[in-house]
């Protein structure tokens, strides 16, 4: 039992910020982001699944998150009304950059949750089209599709507030 415990604490130190990140920016709001965290770390010790290696194991965690995301999304219905500029000092991510990226990341921040997930996956914690397939388990054309979808949005998006500002 206390091996359980101590590999609890080790997964719950290596990956609940990033964890954090990712279902922050899907929920939009601090206190269900740390119960959709405590939900999956839940699930992880009360399973007990067995991993081929450190990867996998980490694919598995964002995916029972992402899923608890949209568990919470489809039956509770709640979306933040703040504003991404009021919860910035909630958001380690923001740490460090500029104005301009603090822009995209509001944007990234409107998305729907499939075009959000594939964008967050890709470009903030840099995995490939073919391993975040296997995550969401779908195809790498659906994949690489979201990805486009999203970079039209958000490049539409950009261009409306760049000649709202102007």
């Amino acid at each position: 039992m206390k091996n359980r415990d101590v590999d609890l604490e080790s997964v719950i130190d290596r990956y609940s910020d990033m964890l954090y990140k990712i279902c922050f920016l899907i929920l939009k709001n601090e206190q269900d982001t740390k119960d959709v965290l405590q939900e999956t770390f839940l699930i992880y010790y009360t399973k007990k699944p067995k991993f081929e290696n450190e990867e996998h194991k980490k694919a598995w965690l964002i995916k029972v998150s992402q899923n608890k995301c949209k568990e919470f999304l489809r039956f509770h219905k709640r979306h933040a009304a703040l504003p991404l500029e009021d919860m910035e000092e909630t958001l380690v991510i923001t740490d460090g950059l500029s104005g301009s990226d603090k822009e995209i990341l509001s944007l990234i921040w409107d998305l729907d949750y499939k075009l959000k997930s594939v964008v967050i996956l890709f470009y903030i914690e840099g995995y490939s089209v073919n391993e975040i397939a296997d995550i969401l388990k779908t195809s790498p054309s659906a994949v690489k599709k979201r990805l486009q979808r999203a970079r039209e949005k958000l490049s539409v998006k950009y261009k409306r507030e760049v000649a709202y500002e102007k």
